[in-house]
């Protein structure tokens, strides 16, 4: 792994260690800030992020359960390549808990709610010119996690979040202007569709939107076919 890997990525200092290591390396593997293939060791991370090895130890653990590190014996760790059949089947389980966080959250919008959902939006729309696709990959999730709060099953998200991971690989690879305007534009339908008290229009859209994930993994994967395993 090249030293300059892990070099701009700090850590904040409320955590265990194991959780300042796992988050860092976590969020660097998502935002293939560690692209898939890349050899890391316990050593080096150790030295890069001023910790000992066993807090290392236990997150390549914890990222080898979450699928992100292949670990083998006598021989070196990677980061592992994107398997679309963990991307899909994460894909199916985030809509069909989101579509019923939807449905709760049709009977339950108030005029509070709304202007939840339009401050979200107009966020949205003030990053799409910004440089960092990260401004705009944390406002989607803060959208949909405003979603989940709506419905009142804000820890439904965390369940989302975990499961999403490998979808997220794939999102740092699309964040284009061109595809954060399409996001943009899928986020405002549902919402208008909400405040209308749509229940139908606003779960269309939002298997419209969660659904692309399909026809994007096929582009990405042909376009990168080096960070993809081969099965």
């Amino acid at each position: 792994m090249s030293d300059t890997a892990l070099a701009s990525l700090s850590v904040a200092p409320q955590k265990s260690a194991t959780d300042l290591v796992f988050d860092t390396l976590y969020n660097a593997v998502i935002s293939l800030q560690l692209p898939p293939g890349t050899r890391v060791s316990e050593a080096d991370v150790a030295a890069q992020l001023n910790v000992s090895r066993q807090p290392v130890r236990d997150a390549f653990f914890r990222l080898s359960k979450l699928g992100f590190l292949l670990i083998r014996p006598q021989r070196a760790t990677l980061i592992t390549k994107i398997s679309r059949k963990a991307v899909m089947d994460a894909a199916f389980i985030r809509t069909a808990i989101e579509c019923e966080c939807l449905r709760e959250a049709t009977t339950r919008m108030t005029p509070e709610a709304a202007r939840q959902l339009q401050a979200s939006l107009n966020a949205q729309e003030a990053a799409l010119d910004s440089s960092d696709p990260t401004v705009f990959h944390a406002l989607d999730d803060s959208f949909h996690r405003i979603l989940a709060t709506i419905a009142g099953h804000r820890p439904a998200w965390d369940l989302i979040a975990e499961q999403k991971a490998h979808m997220d690989r794939i999102r740092f690879l699309t964040l284009s202007g061109e595809r954060q305007r399409s996001v943009y534009g899928e986020h405002k339908a549902i919402v208008e569709a909400l405040v209308a008290g749509d229940a139908a229009a606003a779960e269309s859209n939002l298997r419209t939107h969660l659904g692309d994930i399909g026809n994007v993994l096929a582009r990405v994967s042909a376009q990168h076919a080096d960070y993809f395993d081969e099965a």
